[in-house]
């Protein structure tokens, strides 16, 4: 784990962050911890499972895990670092991801301009998109849960913060966009969750294919199982409710495994935000070529 950079408040923004560049990050990175990551030493054939918070990031790197099966490092325990076989890398000891086996698995949530990245080695990265409005309420579940950033507001409160941008990580619109101008990079695999929960084993053996992995359809089948959400959700092993205490606010009962379903938007949206919410998702999504299913 590394040392907690306390971030601040303002009137503007009323949890903790710390902000680059107009860019709003958790508390605990900081200027030089961005830049150590952006020069993160990649090796040949690492695999990135990014994602926008809140967009399918644990439920792609259990397939992984289910897939390939990667190890923790000799002397490391999985508790000993977030994601444990598959480490969370804006939180990691770089040290400790340098012992990691070779091919390593690391998840992140940094944008596309900002991932590691190397043109002479085969990296390869999976983006998973969610649709902006389930996102949204997901990640508001998660802020007011999370003790670093020391924030109870409302979802009234939050929903402006999402639509400004506000939030850890900026912008959903800028995020995810900057990842599907790219996607037609062949070492990029560009999913959305929303066709994850229709077909999961399709995009099991998609998955598996892309990294060089031929599933038999009884690997399928053993591997779509294990990552159903309702199973991964009753996993102690798999629902990271073990780092409860260690994360989020001793008061509250949030489970990071929180729904998992399509549609959960409606019960949060007025009809006042969800219009307000539209133009926005038209002015930034009209001839880009991405949409999304918001009901299941």
């Amino acid at each position: 784990m590394q040392e907690i950079n306390q971030g601040y408040k303002t009137e503007e923004i009323k949890f903790l962050h710390f902000r680059m560049d107009g860019l709003i990050l958790f508390p605990y990175m900081s200027e030089q911890r961005v830049k150590d990551l952006t020069k993160f030493a990649t090796k040949p054939g690492d695999v990135f499972i990014v994602t926008y918070p809140k967009s399918g990031t644990v439920w792609m790197t259990q397939i992984i895990k289910e897939i390939f099966n990667p190890v923790m490092p000799e002397g490391l325990e999985e508790e000993d670092i977030i994601g444990g076989r598959v480490p969370f890398l804006e939180e990691a000891n770089l040290a400790q991801l340098d012992r990691y086996q070779y091919p390593r698995y690391i998840y992140s949530h940094l944008s596309y301009s900002l991932i590691p990245y190397n043109s002479e080695q085969e990296l390869k990265y999976i983006f998973i998109a969610r649709n902006p409005r389930d996102v949204a309420v997901s990640y508001f579940h998660f802020m007011r849960a999370l003790k670093e950033l020391d924030w109870d507001g409302t979802w009234e409160e939050y929903f402006q913060y999402f639509l400004k941008g506000t939030v850890p990580y900026g912008s959903y619109f800028d995020h995810i966009l900057e990842w599907w101008e790219n996607k037609d990079q062949r070492n990029l695999l560009f999913i959305k969750y929303e066709d994850m929960k229709k077909d999961l084993e399709s995009h099991v053996k998609k998955v598996a294919n892309f990294l060089g992995e031929n599933l038999s359809s009884q690997e399928v089948k053993r591997v779509s199982e294990a990552c159903n959400f309702s199973n991964m959700k009753a996993d102690p092993r798999t629902n990271n409710d073990r780092y409860h205490d260690k994360i989020y606010k001793q008061e509250s009962k949030f489970s990071f495994m929180r729904k998992g379903v399509v549609g959960d938007w409606q019960n949060y949206f007025s009809e006042e935000q969800l219009e307000e919410f539209n133009k926005l998702y038209t002015s930034r999504m009209v001839s880009t070529g991405l949409d999304f299913e918001f009901i299941a």
